[in-house]
C-alpha cells in the first residue's frame, strides 16, 4: 500500500493519528501559538519560522500540509489524545526518496517531526508516539532509517528519544543541522 494514496489511520494506547484536516485548526492553534512549543519546533530546511498568531494561519498551514501530501512530499497527522478526547499536536513524516544522497549516501530515511502543546511535552506521551513511528513508519514508508530533532533543552524529547534507542547525530557530514537523534530500523 502506498501511504501517499490513502493516508493511514494509527491508534495507540492514548492516542489517535488521522490525517490533518481544517477542522482540526482551533485545537492546532493552540498548540501552534503556544511560545515553548514553537520554540521546540523542527524549523530546519522549512524557510524560517512559521508565525500562528491567528486561527486563518493555522488553516492555511493546514491546506499547505495537504497539498504536500498530494504531491507525496510528506504526511501530517493531527495527534488526539485520548484522555482529554481532543487534539494536542501533529506529527509528521517527511520520506526522503531513494534519488536523494543522505546519511552518506543511505537513503530511505524518514524526517519525523513531532510538535506537541508544551504542557504536555511529557517523556511518556513522547515515547508512545516514538513507538507508533517505530512500529509502524518503517514498514508502510520503506524506510530504514528515522531522524527527529531534539532541542538541547527539551529534556523529556531527549529522554524519550534514547529509552527508544535513538541515537544523537554527532557527524555534521550526516545532517548539516543541530540536535539530530536517529534510530535505524531493526529488522535491517
Amino acid at each position: 500500500m502506498n501511504p501517499f494514496e490513502s493516508c493511514p489511520r494509527y491508534e495507540s494506547d492514548h492516542f489517535v493519528f488521522t490525517r490533518v484536516k481544517e477542522e482540526d485548526a482551533k485545537e492546532l492553534f493552540e498548540c501552534y501559538s503556544d511560545p515553548i512549543t514553537k520554540g521546540h519546533m523542527n524549523n530546519d530546511n522549512c524557510g524560517g519560522e512559521w508565525d500562528c498568531h491567528n486561527i486563518d494561519i493555522v488553516r492555511q498551514g493546514i491546506r499547505g500540509w495537504n497539498q504536500e501530501f498530494d504531491e507525496g512530499f510528506f504526511i501530517r497527522w493531527s495527534v488526539s489524545y485520548k484522555p482529554l478526547n481532543r487534539i494536542i499536536g501533529t506529527i509528521e513524516l517527511a520520506p526522503i526518496p531513494n534519488t536523494t544522497r543522505f546519511l552518506d549516501g543511505i537513503c530511505q530515511t524518514g524526517i519525523l517531526r513531532m510538535d506537541i502543546i508544551s504542557s504536555l511535552e511529557i517523556q511518556a506521551i513522547f515515547s508512545e508516539i516514538l513507538g507508533m513511528a517505530t512500529d509502524h513508519l518503517y514498514i508502510d514508508f520503506g524506510i530504514e532509517h528515522i531522524i527527529t530533532k531534539a532541542p538541547k533543552d527539551d529534556i523529556p524529547r531527549i529522554q524519550a528519544l534514547e529509552d527508544n534507542h535513538f541515537s544523537r547525530i554527532e557527524d555534521k557530514r550526516v545532517i548539516p543541522f543541530d540536535d539530530y537523534y536517529l534510530k535505524k530500523n531493526s529488522n535491517y
